[in-house]
């Protein structure tokens, strides 16, 4: 008994002294900062707040389209590793057809502590607004950091390579096409987690101009199972589809197979898939 009661006051001396040194370790701060937006929404990002468990706050935004790294605003303070980030958006085209609706979201997030770099130009915490609404902070992050998801690159390759065929097939304004492939990359990271630009490429390339539901053909979710968590391996075996493939893609003379799902609300809703034809 004597023995038992020993390894008994020593443990919980072990635990006590344990609990002290966790309580007793400081908080990371975070002085001085500046903070950015990533946005990979298929929608417009407006304002957004950060708010700590001390109720220190900082912010951002305006007007930020998709896939675009958004302005730099600071000097904050901010404490801890969790924190509350809360922002606007909305979809531009809705906004045109005369639905002004702002629509809100919020989400929780930890950043492990990081080391607060000396330069003060240096630190700048960016926050990374993924499709499906959750939230990545980067500390420190700059404004020249590859995108994560990117839109703007993947919108580019298109309207340089094939913007006589999207001309042809839909009737919109650049800046309406801008935001219809922004949409298609964003159904790709959220049904696949699509993250390389050739990927992405591909990807958009065969939703919008060879078919909308290309992805429901067996052989190509056979390709995309097969890439997945392996960069450029899907971009590589779409330009190697066989020709039948192909010929069916292109008539849509196929068995469709179930699609992941996208729950309501990530995507803005479609347009008009193609021009109307007399």
């Amino acid at each position: 008994m004597r023995f038992s009661s020993l390894v008994s006051r020593v443990l919980a001396g072990c635990l006590l002294v344990t609990a002290m040194a966790a309580c007793g370790k400081p908080e990371p701060t975070y002085s001085g900062i500046s903070v950015m937006a990533q946005n990979y929404l298929p929608y417009n990002l407006d304002k957004f707040t950060i708010t700590d468990a001390h109720g220190n706050k900082a912010g951002g935004g305006g007007d930020s389209m998709p896939g675009d790294g958004g302005g730099v605003t600071c000097c904050y303070q901010l404490k801890g590793t969790e924190f509350i980030v809360k922002w606007d958006y909305y979809d531009v085209d809705q906004w045109h057809k005369g639905d002004e609706q702002t629509f809100h979201a919020e989400a929780k997030v930890v950043l492990p502590p990081s080391k607060v770099p000396e330069n003060v130009g240096s630190r700048i915490l960016a926050v990374h607004f993924y499709p499906d609404r959750h939230i990545e902070l980067q500390f420190p992050g700059t404004p020249m950091d590859e995108s994560r998801i990117p839109m703007i690159d993947v919108s580019h390759w298109m309207s340089t390579n094939y913007q006589v065929q999207l001309s042809k097939r839909y009737d919109e304004r650049e800046d309406q096409q801008f935001r219809r492939i922004a949409r298609i990359v964003a159904a790709a990271w959220l049904k696949y987690r699509l993250t390389d630009s050739d990927d992405l490429k591909q990807y958009a390339y065969y939703a919008l101009l060879v078919n909308s539901r290309f992805d429901a053909h067996p052989e190509v979710q056979r390709v995309l199972k097969a890439a997945a968590d392996r960069p450029g391996v899907f971009a590589t075996s779409m330009r190697s589809l066989p020709k039948s493939v192909l010929s069916e893609l292109t008539t849509g003379q196929f068995e469709p197979v179930a699609l992941p799902a996208v729950p309501d609300g990530l995507l803005p809703p479609s347009r008009a898939e193609e021009k109307q034809r007399g």
